[in-house]
């Protein structure tokens, strides 16, 4: 039985975890006695530095002063996530990881280890578009226009230089993300072969 894990890149507010629930959806339908395995990176990363430990209050200093933590906080985090949920399911989606280069190997190697095949799905968007998503998802961290703008920023000078890493040993499905949920969705399937 072949083993799936989808990676889902793109902007904040680009719609990744929208996708991965309607991609979840498609796959019960395909194969209803199966379960899939969600790791939103960003989710499991806020609820990490609410925790009342050294490392969270550090990590969570250094992210107000707008300073990026260690990578091994963000490997430790979606890691540490993986080997506690994952019982071997056929299918698995990740979104928000990687976030840096060297998340890069350290996903890899997951992928070998558990006999995945990857397939990385990079929902492309301006910076406007993310922007006006951002605000209009009316999250608490999404309305300081400051905040904002360094996120958008962080995105360009740290994920695409991992994703062009990873496009070096993955195909990457690149993906219109300035359109309809649906029309995206379909998108995705089509190129998952789902």
């Amino acid at each position: 039985m072949e083993k799936f894990a989808y990676i889902f890149i793109g902007q904040s507010g680009s719609g990744k975890g929208t996708q991965v629930s309607l991609l979840q959806e498609k796959i019960k339908t395909i194969y209803p006695h199966e379960t899939v395995l969600h790791l939103e990176t960003g989710l499991i990363f806020r609820s990490f530095i609410t925790e009342e430990n050294y490392t969270a209050t550090m990590t969570s200093e250094l992210m107000a002063q707008g300073i990026l933590p260690p990578s091994f906080i963000g490997v430790h985090v979606w890691s540490h996530a993986l080997i506690n949920q994952y019982t071997g399911q056929r299918f698995v989606c990740i979104d928000g990881t990687p976030r840096i280069l060297e998340e890069v190997p350290i996903l890899l190697s997951a992928a070998r280890f558990y006999g995945w095949k990857l397939k990385v799905i990079y929902l492309e968007v301006g910076d406007t578009w993310a922007n006006e998503r951002l605000i209009a998802r009316k999250r608490p961290d999404d309305l300081d226009t400051t905040e904002r703008a360094a996120r958008i920023a962080w995105f360009h000078s740290n994920v695409i230089p991992a994703l062009e890493l990873l496009k070096q040993s993955v195909d990457i499905c690149v993906i219109n993300g300035e359109r309809s949920i649906l029309e995206i969705h379909e998108e995705i399937c089509e190129k998952l072969r789902l």
